[in-house]
């Protein structure tokens, strides 16, 4: 059976992923009887017992890796359970890069990739094991961060969407309240702003998620120049080097910036540019593009990465 909707839940260790899916799966707004295939790749401290298997229609299967689950092997779970949808809990210490390496989402159909973080023990991570936040950030729709009272959640935030600036948030307290919304005055946009080259990762991150709040804004941003616009003379793009994972995983993260002599300028030369945002509309979204009224060459910045913290 092709097209089976699959819903994968990845994370850290002890991050609740067990726990969400029973919750899900628990729920009779989600669940109306459907017939659902678990399959693990770690057995947690909560586990799918016989009682909870039986109420909610789901069969489980436990494999020793992501890497087994091929083509083939999804043909013959689809042989023998014949589910009608799919949940996948990967191992918190995998790379599941592999897993979408393989072409699964060939067969079956990704309806929604969750990601929980446990927001207490999330610096010891982005300290010591960054690299595993990475794996399972990457390719996710929805990010929930549990346990996140006392968090900084603009920390938890910038890290999480220097790796993949398109994912949604949530934070969730340890009563189960849930919002998406952040306190963060650490810009105000309604006097003239001059970023820092330490507070450039924070500002970008904000102008994504609250692009209107800086329309019309005064500002001057320290940026590299980093490529031209082929389709405008006085268009181009430039920003800075972000390491979103570690020193080996570095991407550019910038803005569109207006009225520059872009014939005059060098390609990975830095410049103080003076402006001010425009808020316009790019693949159906809105974004900040900078309208510049100077440009000046200066000299880079002893580390011009860009740190989400």
């Amino acid at each position: 059976m092709d097209n089976i909707p699959v819903y994968l839940f990845s994370g850290l260790i002890d991050s609740g992923k067990t726990s969400c899916i029973k919750e899900t799966l628990y729920d009779p707004a989600f669940n109306e009887g459907e017939k659902t295939l678990i399959i693990i790749t770690e057995e947690g401290d909560v586990e799918f017992d016989i009682k909870f298997l039986k109420l909610t229609f789901s069969e489980l299967v436990v494999l020793d890796s992501i890497s087994e689950l091929t083509i083939k092997k999804m043909e013959e779970l689809d042989k023998q359970y014949e589910p009608e949808r799919v949940f996948i809990e990967i191992n918190g210490m995998a790379d599941e890069r592999e897993l979408y390496a393989q072409g699964f989402y060939e067969k079956w159909e990704i309806a929604q990739h969750l990601c929980l973080i446990d927001a207490s023990t999330f610096r010891n991570y982005v300290t010591n094991m960054k690299q595993f936040i990475y794996n399972h950030v990457l390719h996710a729709d929805l990010c929930v961060f549990n346990r996140a009272d006392k968090e900084d959640k603009k920390y938890l935030r910038n890290n999480i969407k220097g790796i993949n600036p398109k994912l949604q948030i949530v934070y969730e307290n340890s009563d189960g309240i849930v919002t998406d919304k952040i306190d963060d005055n650490m810009f105000d946009p309604s006097k003239p702003l001059t970023i820092s080259d330490d507070d450039f990762g924070l500002w970008y991150m904000d102008s994504i998620d609250n692009p209107d709040k800086y329309k019309n804004a005064e500002i001057t941003l320290k940026l590299r120049y980093l490529e031209p616009n082929p389709d405008y003379d006085t268009v181009v793009y430039m920003g800075r080097n972000a390491m979103v994972c570690c020193s080996n995983d570095v991407a550019p993260v910038g803005i569109a910036v207006c009225g520059v002599p872009s014939k005059e300028m060098k390609v990975n030369s830095f410049y103080e540019v003076h402006g001010k945002i425009k808020v316009v509309k790019a693949n159906g979204e809105k974004t900040c593009v900078l309208y510049a009224d100077t440009s000046n060459e200066v000299e880079a910045m002893a580390d011009e990465l860009v740190y989400f913290n």
